[in-house]
């Protein structure tokens, strides 16, 4: 065979060839991918095999700007590999042929205890190389039972996404503190007029966002718009602005997670925003620990929240045994969203069967009794 005919021989079998960035080989078959095209759906069989498949089919100044972390994205590498830290503890002589993975927050049941966010950008099913995904999330969200929370920055308006949920969906909303106080009070007032039932309250964007160098390369930083003055004078009169219940999201020390429960808030938020912000901040894994350790109070007269990396199942299960009441996703939906509604129904139904299985093995009747006696936290070393 001519060296020349070999050589193309080569490259067409090769199909696509995407750096995965370091995630885990799934096993995935790139081979008859088309760079640009939109892989089948039937082919993703875990949220890694989704990102693989956004990767290659959004424009990189889209992929960028979802996936980015701050500086050298140590926080966000961080928040993937903290899990293979934890050892589970699996208990037999346990009766687990019926398994719930229902969750309660506040006074909602959900048929999982996740949390999904939206994108600041519009989705929208049909994907092109000039163009974000489009398709809404909010509904595939309804229909698996997870709580949807959009962000303040969607370039959807308020009362759009609060239209487009199911009937009787419940939803909360995500918020900044503007330095623009109309704005606040505006946007407090349109959220809680669109029947959304509680605030998500971002805390720690103290004016600016983190250096993000992946995203930067494509569009240049700007004026975040945050209040720089955000102290606990600054809280306690945005709190009067609202009669929504606030909950404070971007808790990552144990001492702040303290004070919220010190001034009467019902639920913390632990997250590092994807280490899209402060680079080096701690992962939720190390700052639950961290909050059984110093203020193990906070688990009994509040309920807390986290996020940071849940790629598994068996991720989103340790931060529940670390006292989670509930885990937010970030990237995920956001990547699963390139095939619209079908595949973060996709993502969400992977999750769940991820989680429902695990605990099965780990004998856990119902994901409301994990508890630190499941998990090993002694590698975390925090």
């Amino acid at each position: 065979m001519h060296p020349l005919l070999l050589l193309f021989t080569a490259n067409v079998a090769l199909g696509v060839t995407l750096d995965t960035e370091g995630l885990p080989d799934t096993g995935l078959d790139t081979s008859g991918w088309t760079k640009g095209a939109l892989p089948p759906l039937a082919d993703m069989f875990d949220l890694n095999d989704m990102q693989l498949a956004a990767k290659n089919v959004l424009p990189a100044k889209y992929y960028a700007s979802y996936r980015t972390g701050a500086l050298n994205e140590y926080t966000y590498r961080a928040n993937l590999e903290v899990y293979a830290k934890v050892r589970l503890n699996g208990f037999s002589f346990r009766d687990v042929s019926n398994v719930s993975t229902s969750a309660l927050l506040g006074q909602q049941s959900w048929a999982t205890p996740f949390r999904s966010r939206s994108s600041s950008r519009r989705p929208r099913r049909q994907v092109t190389r000039t163009r974000p995904p489009k398709r809404p999330s909010r509904a595939a969200a309804g229909s698996a039972g997870i709580l949807y929370v959009p962000s303040i920055s969607s370039t959807l308006p308020i009362e759009a996404i609060a239209a487009a949920g199911r009937a009787g969906q419940v939803m909360f909303h995500q918020m900044y503190v503007w330095a623009n106080h109309s704005r606040v009070v505006d946007e407090l007032a349109r959220i809680e007029a669109a029947g959304f039932k509680a605030l998500f309250v971002t805390v720690d964007n103290t004016g600016i966002a983190g250096v993000r160098t992946r995203s930067m390369r494509y569009t240049p930083g700007s004026d975040t718009g945050h209040a720089a003055n955000f102290d606990l004078h600054a809280l306690a009169a945005f709190r009067n602005l609202t009669t929504l219940p606030i909950v404070p999201k971007g808790i990552k020390t144990w001492q702040d997670a303290r004070t919220c429960l010190r001034l009467g808030f019902r639920a913390v938020y632990v997250s590092n925003h994807g280490g899209r912000v402060l680079d080096g901040a701690p992962t939720a894994v190390e700052v639950l620990v961290d909050i059984q350790k110093h203020a193990p109070e906070v688990f009994a007269g509040m309920e807390v929240y986290a996020d940071g990396g849940v790629r598994r199942g068996t991720d989103a299960l340790i931060l529940l045994a670390l006292g989670a009441r509930a885990v937010g996703l970030g990237r995920p939906p956001m990547f699963a969203n390139v095939w619209g509604e079908a595949g973060v129904s996709r993502m969400a139904a992977l999750l769940a069967r991820e989680l429902g299985t695990s605990m099965q093995l780990m004998g856990v009747r119902d994901v409301r009794e994990l508890n630190g006696s499941y998990v090993n936290t002694n590698a975390v070393g925090y």
